[in-house]
């Protein structure tokens, strides 16, 4: 929950000390940001999944050579990133905003937050080997002392000096390349003699290989990820199309999302970590106590945060902004962003079991069949007979879409097992 804090702190800064347009605006960029770094994530969830279920071997060797490749496919993707993200951000927001101030102030922070991509890369490999190595807290150490540092930086940039969205994504920007070095130092600290000596051998035959493979999983996460991020920032997006009052209602609601998303992702983590390492000692029983065990907080997460969602609304919005405006629009839309937590926990919960298991492929068919077959055509069909397109409409196939990729993915669950009792026969 550190992870999405942050943004709230942004969001709350803004909405205390700025316009709507402003919170429209980081909204707005903050999901394109998301879409554009977050078809990327494959790097911690794969650097996850290949970890753990190495580590289920007992090969600490392997697992370091998971971490290499993962660092050297961050470097070259962050490359390419700088070289494009002038020409692929402008025309993205082009597409997705009209224009005006709302437009402008978007591009401005989205540049700036791009900047910050090869940071980012690089937190997210480390935080993937950690949670694959069973250890949590170094990745809780590595958000929170980022959340702080983004909570800071907030407060001078924006409440203090005046700047608006650019000093919200200057203080991300600098709160990034804070979490990256720390997470490098402690990666570094943390392996033993032997994993350090293997860390320093680039030229061993055994990191030639394993390429392939690592492609064909990530590729498979990050289509998924492109897929649902694409989802998000048509959701924040489209407000702008509805004014800025409820462009700038979507941005809270979406932020509120994004705390529920995290919150529920400590257990899907966890699921991940505890099927990676059952996955690799081919042991079924274990994989079916992990998916149990983690089950049963995620559900109460879920049914917990709709209860304060729903209920707290009123305090909830009083700290996100003092602009009445903004508050009566959010107020509008406020059953759908509390309902998800309650309908969507079991979709992050399978997602975590999935990617354990290496199931990547069967995660992307899942989401394909949500977005394509569920939410295109329900946004579709409310427009037609809506004679246009509403934000009511764009919230509720947001929401069928989870509840659809849970059942998903809970139908492909028995394949899954097959798969990985097949792996230790």
């Amino acid at each position: 929950m550190a992870v999405p804090l942050a943004g709230l702190v942004d969001t709350a800064a803004l909405g205390h000390f700025a316009t709507a347009t402003d919170i429209g605006a980081v909204g707005l960029g903050a999901a394109v940001v998301s879409t554009l770094f977050w078809i990327f994530a494959f790097l911690r969830t794969g650097t996850t999944s290949l970890v753990g279920r190495s580590l289920g071997r007992a090969d600490a060797h392997g697992a370091v050579r998971h971490v290499q490749r993962a660092f050297g496919l961050a470097l070259a993707l962050a490359a390419v990133w700088l070289l494009v993200m002038w020409v692929v951000v402008p025309g993205i927001l082009q597409i997705l905003a009209p224009p005006g101030a709302a437009r402008d102030a978007a591009l401005a922070y989205t540049l700036i937050r791009g900047l910050s991509l090869p940071a980012m890369l690089m937190t997210l490999v480390v935080s993937g080997y950690f949670i694959g190595a069973k250890n949590t807290r170094i990745p809780l150490v590595i958000a929170s002392t980022q959340a702080v540092a983004n909570i800071v930086f907030d407060l001078v940039l924006v409440g203090g000096l005046g700047l608006g969205a650019e000093g919200a994504a200057w203080g991300t920007f600098a709160s990034e390349l804070i979490g990256a070095a720390l997470a490098v130092s402690l990666l570094w600290r943390r392996l033993s003699p032997e994993q350090r000596a293997t860390f320093k051998d680039w030229r061993d035959e055994t990191l030639r290989h394993g390429w392939a493979a690592l492609l064909r999983f990530n590729g498979a996460l990050m289509g998924r990820t492109a897929l649902l991020t694409g989802v998000v920032t048509f959701v924040a997006s489209v407000g702008s199309y509805f004014g800025p009052e409820v462009l700038a209602a979507n941005a809270i609601m979406l932020q509120l999302m994004n705390l529920a998303s995290y919150a529920l992702d400590g257990y899907a983590n966890a699921a991940e970590a505890l099927v990676a390492h059952a996955a690799g000692a081919g042991q079924t029983p274990q994989l079916h106590s992990a998916v149990i065990a983690t089950a049963i907080p995620m559900a109460v997460i879920g049914v917990g945060l709709t209860l304060v969602y729903w209920f707290g609304r009123g305090l909830i919005l009083t700290l996100l902004t003092d602009l009445a405006d903004v508050r009566a629009a959010a107020l509008d839309y406020w059953p759908w962003i509390a309902l998800l937590p309650l309908l969507s926990w079991g979709a992050y919960w399978l997602d975590g079991v999935f990617l354990g298991a290496g199931q990547a492929g069967l995660m992307f068919a899942a989401m394909a069949v949500s977005v394509v077959g569920v939410f295109i055509p329900v946004i579709l069909v409310s427009a037609w007979s809506a004679g246009g397109l509403t934000n009511t409409a764009v919230w509720t196939s947001f929401l069928l879409l989870n509840v659809v990729r849970q059942v998903t993915l809970g139908a492909l669950y028995p394949r899954l097992t097959r798969s990985v009792a097949a792996g230790a026969s």
